[in-house]
């Protein structure tokens, strides 16, 4: 309700009828009067004419006019009244024209927000010397024609000095004598304004209407008439109150509501508040609804009753605020508005903390005006502002829904919950799906699902949540999505649903992986989906897959991809990548062994099958280098000796006689007793016939050694040479070849060690025992200062070989130490040689080698076995007596029987090697000597049981 508003009584906009123009035009009028009583010439005082107009010319060549300043003017007025008689009726006209020029300065000095205290005191006295003025032109001239204006003025600076009794006074003088003055309704409307502030209403009720109802109004016409609205409110009489604020909100035809501007806006509030306001006191919705039957034509009458609802909610009238806005929907339910009032309803419910009336409400809601209601058949392009209006606020009602029903369901886990969050999730898809994926709606709806354990329905909403078409639009959505999909596929019994969910699931996998190659979840997703690629057979699915992973890392879960990944690359026939992939994965130390057989094995075939294709291309040549490098890369696979055995075949095939007899070397060396070994040593005859290899060749490759500069072709040359010679029974020669390889190139370790080894074998072709004991322990003396890494197969078996010769010396010499006097001394002798012989039979057997560990065990339980017969044996000493030399033997047998214990034990080991597959000459030994010494168990079919080689 408006205030004290005498302090707006001259405000700009009504100020603004008194314009700078028609203040000039006034004073012009005045001086003309005074000009027109003056002489032509120059009198001994000043007129207004030369106050005002006067034009001087400072030389002959100037001729342009200079207008004095408005201090000059001011001082010239005060000069002139200063000398003009109260009979000059000009005198009037410059008092005014005085007043309005010091109104004008105190105006300017008031309004500077930073004037000191001397400016706002001179603003003050110019004010005073105004009304002063303004006064005596009043008090001097009561018939001056332009005393409305004075007055006016006179009001407008006591209302500047805050002087409201003298301005009313003002402005009802004017009102009084000046009916017919401009400013005669604006001063009528200031003293309504007056009457209203001192709650003197009907007085302001009847200026309001003595406003409305004269001519030319249409200034104060609007205002007037709503002012008096208010006053007839103050009064109670509210329906007469209502049919002026109807009134006005008609005058103003006011547009939609959401196309006013602000200031419009303010308007439109106002009034219609003072409206809702009116029939608040009358009691609400029924006289509403009455007063409208009644009244021929209002203007949005929805905000009418939207106002009185309000009004009530303010007063926390609930129940009236709500039936308020029900009536209207009773009254008008074809109404743009209709929907817009069902809505507000929802709201007032909820903003007072009703539940169930808030429920009841928006089902309601829901059931009249969702969009496919009827309400809507023929309305949606008519009131399409309204229609969007509304499906939006139902849509952020549908959100509130679902998620109060959602959390409500994963406290409690009620089915009533779950059956109503999934309603809302449902109405929602169906009326707003265009904006599910920007409210999160499947997301959220997959999640409920999820709760409930209905896994397809959850995939579903997880997969559109998450995905649209080729494009993961949601990765959390999408991750749940595969998630559930190899869910579904493990649970799948039907052949078609597999297929379905394999391919859902695969698919799903690809784009997340390219999409979110570093996402913490990648390599898992990767991990799992190739390998049910792979188990499925789709090898191109599981190749792209693997092929998405960018880390670097060693995990298991890598290795694994990796390991899917070579395998699909070998059954899609992409040979070469998978021995690349192989080859990755058998220099991984990470991998465990039984892993890394598998890569090995993976990576021999993959070499394999690219040497058979380049073979039936007719590409001899490369065939045969893919054949051959199986044994460099994996010596111990299963298909290393045969891919070496078709290089051999191409290679004689071919005539390359010279790589053959080289793959034929390796191929002995690595696989010494391989079922084709007799076929291999046709194939080593022939090519030795065809290249024509003799001493001669061997001497110039000796000769080579130390003329070629390159290193490796020395050792080749030496090691060539020496092996020529051998072949042709020229030891010396080949003795020394070796000796010169093994002074000059003790590194690579492979050819220096087996260089010895050769040399070994020689001095025992030569009888030079000693010599062959000498380079024995050399090579075990190599063996012992050269890392594990640096070695292979063919340096434990010669190392072992190496052993077992020293052990064999060693073993001579402990057979040839007979227990006889002096007892001591040889019993001393014996056990010495039985510990050497037996420390080196336990080297050669810790190699591992089958053939040398056999005979080693064989040779370790004969020695013991032979130790204790030697005790058994030994001669007794001369001086004991027959007693003594009873108790003697009893001794004796204590003391050889461990050692015949031990016997049994070692050969027992032995027989254990027949659980690997091992079965020679050492083993049969072995057998028989247990025959003699543990006849109960041995003297039949041998059953070999469960020993533990604890040399091996």
């Amino acid at each position: 309700m408006p205030g004290n508003l005498s302090k707006f009584i001259f405000s700009p906009l009504v100020f603004s009828q008194l314009n700078a123009t028609k203040l000039s035009l006034l004073l012009v009028c005045c001086l003309s009067g005074l000009l027109s009583g003056c002489n032509e010439q120059e009198s001994s005082r000043q007129t207004l004419q030369s106050i005002d107009n006067t034009e001087q010319h400072k030389n002959a060549q100037q001729k342009k006019a200079i207008a004095k300043s408005e201090n000059d003017i001011r001082d010239a007025y005060i000069n002139y009244l200063k000398h003009a008689s109260k009979s000059d009726l000009s005198r009037a006209d410059a008092l005014n024209r005085l007043a309005a020029i010091e109104f004008k300065l105190s105006e300017e000095l008031l309004l500077n927000s930073a004037i000191e205290e001397a400016e706002t005191k001179l603003a003050n006295e110019k004010l005073n010397r105004t009304i002063e003025l303004l006064e005596t032109s009043i008090k001097d001239y009561p018939k001056a024609k332009h005393n409305d204006v004075t007055l006016y003025q006179l009001a407008k600076a006591y209302d500047q000095q805050d002087d409201y009794e003298q301005t009313h006074e003002a402005l009802k003088q004017l009102a009084e004598d000046y009916p017919k003055s401009i400013y005669y309704l604006e001063a009528q409307f200031r003293l309504a304004e007056y009457a209203f502030s001192a709650k003197q209403y009907p007085q302001a009720e009847d200026k309001y209407t003595e406003i409305i109802i004269a001519k030319n109004n249409a200034v104060f016409y609007e205002k007037s008439l709503y002012k008096r609205g208010w006053a007839r409110f103050k009064q109670e009489f509210y329906i007469e109150a209502a049919d002026d604020f109807v009134q006005v909100i008609n005058f103003n035809d006011f547009q939609q509501y959401e196309q006013l501007t602000a200031s419009q806006r303010s308007l439109f509030d106002e009034y219609f508040r003072a409206m809702g306001l009116s029939f608040s006191y009358l009691g609400g919705a029924e006289p509403l609804n009455l007063y409208f039957k009644q009244t021929e034509h209002v203007n949005n009458l929805y905000y009418i009753y939207s106002s009185l609802s309000d009004t009530f909610l303010k007063q926390q009238r609930y129940n009236d605020a709500v039936s308020t806005l029900d009536s209207y929907i009773d009254q008008y339910p074809d109404s743009e508005f209709s929907a817009q009032a069902s809505l507000k309803m929802v709201d007032i419910w909820k903003q007072a903390g009703f539940v169930e009336q808030r429920k009841a409400a928006f089902e309601q809601f829901y059931a009249d005006y969702q969009p496919s209601s009827s309400y809507w058949l023929n309305k949606k392009s008519r009131y399409k502002k309204r229609y969007e209006m509304i499906k939006l606020a139902l849509k952020n009602h549908i959100l509130v829904e679902t998620a109060t029903y959602h959390k409500k369901y994963q406290q409690g886990k009620l089915p009533a919950d779950f059956t109503r969050a999934e309603r809302w999730y449902k109405n929602y898809l169906n009326h707003f799906y265009a904006y599910s994926r920007q409210d999160n709606i499947h997301f959220l709806f997959a999640s409920l699902y999820l709760q409930h354990k209905d896994e397809k329905l959850a995939f579903k909403h997880y997969q559109l949540a998450g995905f649209d078409e080729q494009i993961i639009t949601n990765k959390d959505a999408a991750y749940q999505a595969i998630t559930l999909a190899d869910n579904l596929l493990a649970a799948a019994k039907n052949p078609n649903s597999q297929a379905v969910w394999l391919s859902r699931f695969i698919d799903s996998s690809i784009l997340y992986a390219q999409q979110y190659p570093t996402d913490k979840h990648t390599i898992k997703v990767i991990a799992r989906a190739s390998d049910i690629a792979y188990s499925n057979k789709r090898f191109s699915d599981t190749i792209v897959l693997a092929e998405l992973v960018i880390s670097d890392k060693n995990s298991k879960l890598i290795s694994n991809i990796n390991m899917v990944r070579a395998h699909a690359y070998f059954q899609t026939k992409q040979y070469l990548a998978a021995e690349h992939s192989y080859f990755s994965l058998v220099n991984n130390q990470e991998l465990i062994p039984k892993d890394k057989t598998s890569a090995t094995e993976g990576l021999a075939l993959a070499i394999f099958y690219q040497g058979s294709r380049a073979a039936e291309q007719k590409e001899m040549q490369l065939a045969i280098e893919h054949y051959a490098r199986i044994s460099l890369l994996t010596p111990k696979s299963t298909t290393a000796a045969s891919g070496l055995f078709d290089a051999i075949a191409l290679s004689i095939q071919s005539e390359q006689w010279l790589p053959a007899i080289d793959y034929i070397k390796r191929f002995r060396k690595l696989y010494p007793h391989h079922k084709k070994s007799n076929d291999i040593a046709k194939k080593l005859s022939v090519a030795y016939l065809n290249s024509k290899q003799n001493i001669a060749a061997a001497k110039e490759l000796e000769k080579l050694s130390s003329r070629e500069n390159s290193k490796e072709y020395k050792m080749a040359s030496l090691l060539k040479a020496a092996e020529l010679y051998q072949t042709n029974n020229d030891t010396l020669s080949a003795i020394r070849s070796l000796k010169k390889y093994i002074k000059t190139y003790p590194q690579p370790f492979t050819p220096y060690f087996e260089a010895m080894y050769t040399l070994t074998q020689l001095y025992t072709e030569t009888n030079e025992l000693n010599k062959g004991i000498f380079w024995h322990k050399k090579i075990l003396a190599a063996d012992k200062r050269t890392p594990n890494s640096a070695k292979n197969e063919q340096a434990k078996f010669i190392a072992s070989n190496a052993a077992i010769a020293l052990a064999r010396h060693e073993n001579q010499r402990f057979s040839k130490v007979k227990l006889v006097r002096p007892l001591k001394k040889n019993l001393k002798r014996k056990k010495q040689s039985m510990l050497a012989s037996v420390n080196y039979y336990a080297r050669a057997s810790s190699y591992g080698v089958a053939e040398t560990a056999t005979e080693a065990t064989y040779a370790i339980a004969t020695i013991y076995n032979d130790f204790s017969q030697a005790l058994l044996t030994s001669e007794v000493p001369k001086h004991l007596n027959d007693d003594e030399q009873e108790q003697y033997l009893f001794l004796l047998e204590d003391q050889a029987f461990p050692f015949e214990e031990k016997a049994i034990e070692f050969y027992e080991v032995n027989l254990a090697y027949t659980q690997d597959d091992i079965y020679d000459q050492w083993i049969k030994k072995s057998h028989q000597a247990l025959q003699h010494l543990f006849p109960i168990r041995y003297q039949r079919e041998p059953k070999v049981e469960d020993f533990i080689n604890v040399l091996h």
